[in-house]
């Protein structure tokens, strides 16, 4: 029987809504600025959020041994209102499907977040769930 896998963004709705990135992520090496000026905020240190206006989701088929997992990927999105950068921080334990999240994620097209009337640089988790049926 054929295996079908669907990635799930319901929690990716919610940590782009809330702004649930952790201090310590933001802080950690994977999301330095590009320049020494440049400042990168949490969601919730903005005055308007960063809105995803199109998602790209991860390709899914009989790539991974296991049923269901999860990636995490913490995205840096530019005031330029493109990706900058984006890093696995937790595998699914399934390495084409953690490949996947990354690429998808660098895809992802975006309105900036705003802070004090200027576009700024946010970083979010985004998560990619995926269950084979």
């Amino acid at each position: 029987m054929k295996k079908f896998c669907f990635p799930s963004f319901a929690i990716f709705i919610v940590l782009l809504l809330f702004g649930s990135v952790s201090a310590q992520s933001i802080n950690s090496p994977t999301a330095s600025p590009k320049s020494d000026d440049e400042k990168i905020y949490k969601q919730s240190e903005v005055d308007q959020k960063a809105k995803v206006t199109k998602r790209h989701f991860p390709k899914t088929d009989q790539m991974c041994r296991q049923s269901e997992g999860r990636a995490v990927v913490l995205v840096t999105l530019h005031k330029s209102g493109k990706v900058s950068d984006a890093k696995l921080m937790t595998s699914s334990d399934c390495e084409r499907f953690d490949k996947n999240s990354i690429d998808s994620s660098l895809k992802m097209k975006f309105n900036p977040a705003i802070k004090d009337g200027q576009p700024v640089t946010v970083a979010v988790l985004v998560l990619y769930d995926f269950r084979a049926f």
